[in-house]
């Protein structure tokens, strides 16, 4: 063998143990394939460094298991989340959650280089049947080669953990993925065997209100999970559509015990949650909750006759953090269990380095202490 081939076998293995050595340190073997919740089969030929996410439920997750340095793209409801996101609010905006750019996509894929590197993915939901969906995705980015885009909810119950393993996987944060989900599993039983004994009262969750049109939520929704946790009965689970639509007589009819209005947090706001009473915030809470109960026929409703129509904060309810919503949620269905939603809530946002922001309260009218 001559100097030049020994030269050049030499360089040869020394790129293989490199490329070995980096495999190695990922902890994954790759070729690597999962299984999105879409049901689709994606494979992953070199380690994941860059990501985009287009939606905040998707940002939280990669927040919680320590990867927010490989996020290099967010949509609008992460940057409107600056105060939840503080490492991320500054990051490149990729338009909106359900209306990406993938023109901006593709430019931050490409990274000033001719070429993609198979090293970014986009993750966004499922949603098979809207346009944003990750079909929908998928479409836009087909223009683009070496980007993959991956479906993971993060707001449904019954996939929450293996959601979370899988995107440890993917961003080889398996060690974080399964500490979160110890930690999620621990506060879930914690609920479970709080309620087991309680009656299941009841409940009728309001989506929206649009003259008089009123939309709730039925079997397939995040809620109707999260609810059947913390031991409650959603009179729309046999309505077979996930928000349906409903009138205000049938809800007079189904004589719910309680009452849950969503609501959101506004455009303006800059830290979570709205501030305790008095302030503006529980005079408009107050006048969403007068708003259900001034309405024909209210009186005549457990919930009401029963003072249990509440305001939530709906962000604690759908995403990562609705193991802290499911708490909530129990406390409010069962006010006499052991529970302490309050201390689970500063343990979650300890887990995302963020402080409980004291004199902020979630739902209104506001739980009782443990």
């Amino acid at each position: 063998m001559n100097n030049r081939t020994s030269l050049i076998s030499a360089v040869s293995s020394l790129l293989l143990l490199v490329l070995l050595g980096t495999f190695a340190a990922s902890g994954a073997d790759y070729p690597l394939t999962i299984t999105d919740s879409a049901g689709r089969e994606i494979t992953f030929t070199v380690p994941v460094e860059r990501v985009i996410v287009l939606n905040s439920d998707a940002a939280e997750a990669v927040a919680m298991l320590g990867a927010t340095d490989m996020v290099v793209g967010v949509s609008d409801t992460v940057t409107k989340k600056g105060y939840y996101f503080p490492q991320l609010k500054k990051k490149q905006s990729v338009g909106k959650w359900n209306q990406p750019d993938y023109e901006m996509i593709g430019e931050i894929a490409k990274g000033g280089e001719e070429s993609i590197k198979p090293d970014i993915i986009v993750i966004g939901y499922s949603y098979p049947d809207k346009s944003y969906g990750i079909y929908g995705v998928e479409k836009g980015l087909k223009p683009f080669q070496n980007i993959q885009a991956v479906a993971l909810d993060f707001y449904k119950a019954e996939n929450m953990t293996r959601e979370i393993e899988i995107l440890g996987k993917i961003l080889n944060k398996e060690d974080a993925a399964q500490d979160y989900i110890n930690w999620y599993d621990s506060k879930i039983s914690e609920v479970e065997q709080a309620v087991k004994d309680q009656n299941k009262p009841k409940v009728y969750a309001e989506w929206s209100s649009t003259a008089g049109d009123l939309s709730t939520l039925g079997s397939g929704s995040g809620f109707d999970q999260v609810l059947s946790k913390a031991n409650g009965y959603n009179i729309a689970k046999k309505l077979n559509d996930a928000y349906p639509k409903v009138g205000w007589e049938w809800v007079i009819t189904q004589n719910p015990e309680v009452i849950i209005k969503r609501q959101t947090q506004s455009s303006t706001q800059t830290q979570i949650g709205w501030q305790e009473g008095p302030s503006s915030d529980t005079v408009s809470l107050e006048n969403v909750r007068n708003g259900i109960l001034s309405r024909s026929g209210a009186s005549g409703i457990s919930a009401v006759k029963a003072n249990k129509v509440y305001v939530m904060d709906w962000d604690v309810l759908n995403g990562l953090d609705q193991v802290v919503g499911i708490t909530y949620l129990a406390k409010l269905l069962h006010p006499s269990v052991d529970l302490d939603p309050i201390s689970v809530h500063k343990e979650y946002l300890k887990r995302l380095g963020l402080e409980y922001p004291e004199g902020r309260t979630f739902v209104y009218p506001e739980l009782p202490s443990k």
